[in-house]
């Protein structure tokens, strides 16, 4: 059954990206906008990096972008490359969930690279945290600030501050102390639906919501 308790997992990371790396765009959720995808694209290049498409990365199957299999080959494919150095989901939306399980984890410890999503990509990220230790990074090519974010936690990997907001609700929420153990989380709605299934215990975590 493994240990309930978030702190003690072996994080499993790749070194941080280089100008040259090569990295793959999938869609394991809703399809997305070309326009969007075209200017994630942008964005990468600008960074140095080599982005590409996943075969089925802009299919359309209802709602889905592909059938789950194809958007789960998409995903092994990518992580079975070893020329690629991270993984960049396109959008979250809806579907991801439906792949998370089926996830060939030998492929995966293979050779660990970053999966960056957002939203429902979420149920990869727990899935992959809690069955092999993959770091991921819940973010998104969308907003000078969040773009900002996923560059350093990509390519630079050094401390990094978060401010709190004045304006933000939580802000009047103020506990004193110190703590310390591995940042988990993301999209809500994917949490809940993990407790019991995919999400491993949070004991000893730091949940991010």
């Amino acid at each position: 059954m493994g240990t309930n308790r978030a702190a003690e997992v072996d994080p499993l990371r790749g070194p941080a990206l280089q100008p040259g790396d090569k990295v793959r765009l999938v869609s394991p959720a809703s399809f997305p906008d070309r326009a969007w995808v075209d200017e994630s694209i942008g964005i990468l290049r600008s960074w140095g990096l080599v982005p590409e498409l996943g075969r089925h990365a802009l299919d359309r199957h209802g709602y889905l972008a592909g059938t789950d299999c194809d958007r789960l080959a998409d995903l092994h494919d990518a992580f079975a490359d070893p020329d690629v150095r991270a993984i960049i989901t396109t959008r979250g939306g809806a579907g991801s969930y439906r792949i998370a399980d089926d996830l060939d984890l030998d492929v995966v410890r293979a050779d660990p690279k970053p999966v960056v999503g957002f939203s429902d990509i979420t149920s990869l990220h727990v899935a992959l945290w809690s069955r092999v230790g993959l770091v991921g990074i819940h973010g998104c090519l969308a907003g000078e600030r969040a773009t900002a974010t996923v560059r350093h936690l990509l390519m630079d990997r050094g401390p990094m501050q978060i401010a709190r907001e004045a304006a933000a609700h939580s802000a009047s929420i103020d506990v004193p102390g110190h703590a310390r153990g591995p940042l988990v989380g993301g999209n809500l709605r994917e949490l809940a639906g993990s407790v019991g299934t995919r999400l491993r215990g949070l004991r000893g975590a730091i949940l991010l919501i």
